[in-house]
């Protein structure tokens, strides 16, 4: 699944050099899309997966801190509902000292929009239980 650091970048082969990953595991589909932002398209890409776990950066782009660009909470919140995810599970939060992104703007959007949400920290583990 293509990837956007600031653009959709490909290489001298016409690959793209930033991807996230749809799995098929059972009858489950889950997606972590790496580092990304939004762009054009994606949405429409995403929607044909019917997808049931969504791992979404939330880390939002701050130019200063000179890392990849990712999702605001707000934009993977409304990303996670707009390709009809049965759980969207945010990432890319409190794992630098640089990166001072909370959940909190994620959970408010998914709340509001009425997607279903977890938010684990790193080690906690989710279980897929009522979601069947």
């Amino acid at each position: 699944m293509p990837a956007a650091h600031e653009d959709l970048a490909k290489d001298d082969l016409g690959r793209h050099q930033y991807v996230g990953y749809v799995a098929k595991l059972g009858s489950w589909v889950l997606y972590h899309s790496g580092d990304t932002i939004p762009y054009d398209g994606m949405e429409k890409i995403l929607q044909k997966w019917k997808i049931d776990v969504a791992l979404l950066p939330i880390n939002g782009r701050r130019p200063e801190r000179r890392v990849a660009g990712n999702l605001w909470g707000h934009e993977a919140a409304n990303l996670a509902k707009a390709i009809g995810v049965r759980m969207v599970i945010p990432c890319h939060y409190d794992m630098f000292e640089f990166n001072t992104e909370t959940p909190e703007e994620f959970k408010t959007t998914c709340q509001a929009l009425g997607q279903a949400h977890q938010t684990i920290r790193a080690g906690q583990r989710w279980s897929s239980f009522g979601l069947k």
